[in-house]
């Protein structure tokens, strides 16, 4: 299981793989920091922000951080390459005609654009959100409006001096990316981006370590790339029909993430019960199959099995004593399952 991206030769050729440098999709993605800053790291940043923010825009932004949620609204991840600001994003938004704005602001609990299921959903969410969301449907322009009005009072209360000192690295971030882009290939360029893109052998295409398993192809329609300082630990691929594929990767290249597959692979490993008695007979100390199965009246083929199973996952090792072969426990493999399954789901 993992994201595919294919075609990078022919949207390289083209010409469609580009990078932005904007500010809407950055403030997305800190609204979405805003509201579950912990698996962030940002913590200490978002209690600050939150400080700064007046009583009415700390209410406004409760009422409208669901639209950067996991699927984000459309006017945060809708770019114009190679940079936008906020002034000219905001002007964009504001020449939609408001059933289309409140249609694309509505993406995160409806993506098919349907009313009924955004209002069915939405009385699932906090009474505010609950509210915003039938707005939408029954008065867009006034709706709209107050999203705009949310918007503008956000950059001026907060964000303004956010992007003074975090656009000046999403821009060297961009044209680091396209100069190994234009070296070394696509590929290879969308690898340097986070630990969990893998290039394929072709060079025509990548592999994202994500739960999901799709495929897009970006030779017609197009990929752009926009660098994030708040996304971490996501790597977030915005597939919104009529635009071009957008990969929004954190700023700094990441620590390695697992496949999907092999995390499967060991918590199947661990779900059964004859190797977890196995597991623990090696937890403490390295032995043998054949001690196992004396010290604890098992049958030594299906303790050869499940040892060779934990190895094969990579939760024990195996070292040849002489003519005995004695496994032990990766403690810290083990322990680590946990965390590699959430970085795989946030991933």
């Amino acid at each position: 299981m993992s994201t595919a991206i294919t075609g990078l030769d022919r949207c390289m050729q083209s010409g469609s793989l580009l990078t932005a440098v904007s500010a809407m999709t950055e403030f997305g993605s800190a609204l979405h920091v805003l509201r579950d800053p912990g698996h962030h790291g940002l913590e200490e940043w978002a209690a600050k922000i939150r400080t700064t923010m007046s009583p009415l825009l700390a209410e406004w932004t409760r009422s409208w951080w669901w639209t950067a949620q996991a699927i984000r609204a459309t006017p945060f991840v809708t770019p114009t390459p190679p940079a936008d600001g906020f002034d000219d994003r905001l002007d964009q938004l504001r020449a939609m005609r408001p059933d289309d704005l409140a249609g694309r602001l509505l993406r995160p609990i409806a993506p098919s654009g349907d009313i009924r299921v955004a209002l069915r959903w939405s009385r699932s969410r906090e009474p505010a959100v609950a509210a915003r969301v039938e707005a939408l449907v029954t008065c867009p322009q006034e709706a709209t409006e107050g999203f705009l009005a949310f918007l503008r009072r956000s950059w001026h209360e907060w964000f303004e001096a956010e992007w003074t000192r975090i656009q000046p690295t999403l821009a060297a971030r961009a044209r680091r990316f396209a100069d190994t882009a234009s070296l070394q290939g696509p590929a290879s360029a969308l690898a340097s981006l986070d630990a969990s893109v893998e290039p394929a052998l072709s060079g025509v295409s990548v592999r994202i370590a994500k739960v999901q398993a799709t495929r897009h192809d970006v030779s017609q329609r197009g990929l752009t790339v926009a660098a994030s300082t708040f996304i971490r630990p996501h790597l977030y691929v915005a597939d919104v029909p009529g635009r071009p594929l957008l990969l929004i990767h954190p700023a700094d290249t990441g620590s390695p993430v697992p496949s999907a597959a092999l995390v499967r692979r060991r918590l199947e490993v661990l779900a059964h019960q004859g190797r977890l008695e196995v597991a623990r007979a090696i937890a403490t100390e390295p032995r043998t199959a054949g001690e196992i199965a004396m010290l604890w009246n098992m049958d030594p083929t299906q303790v050869n099995r499940h040892l060779r199973a934990l190895a094969a996952a990579g939760l024990a090792t195996a070292a040849r004593h002489g003519r005995f072969m004695r496994y032990r426990l990766d403690t810290g493999v083990v322990g680590a399952v946990g965390e590699d399954v959430l970085a795989l789901l946030l991933r």
